[in-house]
């Protein structure tokens, strides 16, 4: 009796991961698709090479890479932490970032010539200012949920995506389209999945301590830029 007593117990110390499954799954694309062209650097191909791939959209084997995965309802924690963007070889890496509220965001860059970031967002403050050569990192704090584009003003294919969530339950795919949400409590909740090409689709769903596999799929290409 005693020992199962202490099982109990230990059990119920164990943290809530514990009691929580993992979200997995693909995002693909089941439409037609070619491959884009790269961007031509032209006077800047010293610095920055000849080209620069376009990454608008880039899909593997149908599987569809930088596309931002979110969990919404719920008590769910922010699991606030500090993220990177870098300008390096005169693009953003990374292309998508995907953080919770109250999280900062640290810009580098790496490249031998000057960029002028600007962020086009109205939640949080917006960024515009330059980057020389060297420059230490520039630092922000992004309060509030936003979906925030970035670009380069000296730089015209420069663009990168900041998706800031209510929480710290979201993900971006992988070159093969693959996602995992770690540690989700059981409960409700409702699944976005957003890209900047294909735009977004939400599913309601259901997580208990077993987890949940989930695929989405992309049936065709917006005629615009999608924004959600």
């Amino acid at each position: 009796m005693q020992i199962i007593l202490f099982l109990v117990i230990t059990i119920l110390l164990i943290p809530g991961s514990a009691f929580s499954g993992s979200i997995k799954g693909k995002t693909v694309f089941l439409g037609k698709y070619e491959q884009l062209k790269p961007y031509q650097t032209g006077s800047y191909k010293k610095a920055c090479g000849s080209n620069i791939q376009n990454e608008s959209i880039l899909i593997k084997n149908k599987g569809v890479m930088n596309s931002v995965i979110s969990l919404h309802g719920g008590k769910l924690k922010k699991r606030t932490s500090d993220y990177t963007l870098n300008q390096k070889k005169c693009k953003y890496e990374p292309h998508v970032i995907t953080m919770p509220v109250d999280s900062e965001l640290k810009i580098h860059t790496s490249d031998p010539i000057n960029h002028n970031i600007h962020t086009y967002s109205f939640e949080n403050d917006p960024i515009n200012i330059m980057f020389l050569p060297g420059q230490e990192a520039y630092s922000q704090e992004m309060e509030e949920p936003e979906l925030i584009k970035v670009e380069c003003d000296l730089h015209h294919w420069m663009r990168a995506w900041i998706v800031v969530t209510p929480n710290g339950y979201s993900a971006v795919s992988g070159t093969d389209g693959s996602f995992e949400i770690p540690d989700v409590p059981p409960g409700d909740y409702e699944l976005t999945v957003w890209h900047e090409t294909l735009g977004s689709l939400t599913k309601s769903i259901s997580i208990d301590n077993e987890g949940l596999d989930i695929n989405f799929e992309f049936l065709d290409t917006p005629q615009k830029e999608a924004m959600r």
